[in-house]
């Protein structure tokens, strides 16, 4: 019995995981410092893609930042924390986690520490290019106002994604 539930339960994370990977674009953000996610904010981020080592203890994002009509495009590696958290660095240190994952969306929180030691939490919303329903924007709204963020920080992003697919 305790292998078939160690199984179902490897199983599951497995399935969990198999939705995060694929080709993204960032649908909206919201932050409490808002400035860090407006048009040409440097926390911006224009995901493309999400992958996975084998399990998962590193995550791989893709994306583009548009600072100055340029975009730049960066991969950075978050590693696995043993809290489920994942740590990198992209403009200071960050530490991100997946909170809700369909075929259709990722919902990614996070808390971004720059180098001048000021905190921003973030929400970032992932799609398959489609803008967020009547129903998803709802959600959204009741999600950052539990976290924390004024559901007018929301940010619709895909309308501002000029750079390379």
């Amino acid at each position: 019995m305790v292998k078939f539930l160690l199984l179902a339960l490897a199983f599951g994370l497995a399935h969990a995981y198999a939705e995060l990977q694929g080709k993204w674009k960032t649908t909206a953000a919201a932050a409490d410092n808002v400035e860090k996610i407006e048009k040409g904010g440097n926390l911006r981020l224009y995901v493309r893609e999400v992958t996975c080592n084998h399990d998962c203890t590193e995550m791989y994002i893709t994306f583009y930042v548009n600072l100055n009509g340029q975009c730049s495009k960066t991969t950075v590696t978050g590693y696995k924390q043993e809290d489920g958290t994942y740590k990198t660095q992209f403009e200071g240190d960050n530490v991100f986690q997946p909170v809700y994952a369909t075929s259709k969306n990722i919902v990614f929180t996070g808390k971004n520490t720059d180098r001048a030691g000021k905190e921003t939490k973030l929400i970032f919303v992932l799609g398959k290019g489609g803008s967020l329903n009547e129903e998803e924007n709802e959600k959204l709204e009741e999600f950052t106002e539990k976290e924390g963020i004024p559901k007018e920080n929301i940010r619709d992003v895909l309308a501002t994604d000029t750079c390379p697919k």
